[in-house]
């Protein structure tokens, strides 16, 4: 885990012990819920260097964790992350309450949780992140040398200038061919992106990633992948046309090959 996380989560746990045995441990999840929503707003820059340090929280899924029509129907990948961190928190304050006494089990090991403090719970006020600001992605624009982004790019175009003219396929196939192998998939090899441009995590899954792969629940790290890989299939398209393998028809757009009337989507 994150040693940043764990430090967070730590300072919770601590604090909720205390706001417990102050009150004798009245309403230990109605508690749990507020401090994990008020205690666990994470920046976004913030939330980038935390996977630095365990890139594996790329692969966290909404699930039902999002609470709210507009942010669990499209939610971003930061807001992902976000909701399993928070979830995970509220499962270990739970388990400390059961530690000290002040919630109690089942014979069948449930947490034995009041009706109306669940209901209590329910209408807490969810942290409603905003992933479009970034100190980090600002300073790193005016950084000298080429980023991990644009080696990406310039590794995929220059395959695609080399086959171009030899290639038996039409340019638009070879460009999402070479976009697909230059694809990042892996927590590790999307976390140095994440890093380098936090704004990533405001990325959401729009109609770029296939429902019927993810079952409508894409991992946070493919949402971020799945513009990647877009993103640089536009960029050998617009090399294409440049090159004019590619052409426009009457109002700009790209005229594509007959069997290719949908947008490429990350498989």
């Amino acid at each position: 885990m994150s040693q940043i996380l764990t430090e967070i989560l730590d300072n919770i746990r601590t604090e909720y012990v205390q706001i417990l045995e102050h009150s004798s441990g009245l309403e230990p999840f109605l508690n749990a819920e507020k401090l994990c929503q008020k205690q666990l707003s994470i920046s976004t820059d913030q939330l980038a260097r935390i996977i630095s340090e365990d890139p594996n929280l790329l692969a966290a899924r909404a699930g039902a964790l999002i609470r709210g029509m507009h942010q669990s129907e499209n939610p971003s990948a930061g807001s992902i992350i976000s909701a399993n961190i928070r979830s995970a928190a509220l499962e270990a304050l739970l388990d400390a309450a059961v530690h000290y006494g002040w919630l109690q089990v089942n014979e069948e090991g449930m947490m034995q949780i009041g009706e109306d403090e669940i209901e209590a719970a329910d209408t807490v006020l969810q942290i409603s992140e905003d992933y479009s600001q970034s100190k980090t992605a600002l300073q790193n624009i005016n950084n000298p040398g080429v980023s991990v982004l644009n080696k990406l790019m310039h590794s995929a175009e220059g395959e695609f200038v080399k086959q171009l003219d030899s290639q038996v396929l039409d340019a638009y196939t070879l460009a999402i061919e070479i976009a697909a192998a230059h694809s990042v998939f892996t927590p590790e090899e999307i976390a140095p992106l994440v890093v380098e441009n936090p704004l990533l995590l405001g990325l959401r899954a729009d109609d770029l990633v296939l429902d019927d792969v993810f079952e409508s629940d894409p991992p946070a790290g493919i949402i971020i992948s799945s513009h990647i890989t877009q993103m640089v299939i536009d960029h050998l398209l617009e090399l294409a046309t440049e090159r004019g393998a590619l052409a426009l028809d009457g109002e700009g757009q790209l005229i594509l090959p007959s069997n290719e009337d949908e947008p490429p989507m990350v498989h």
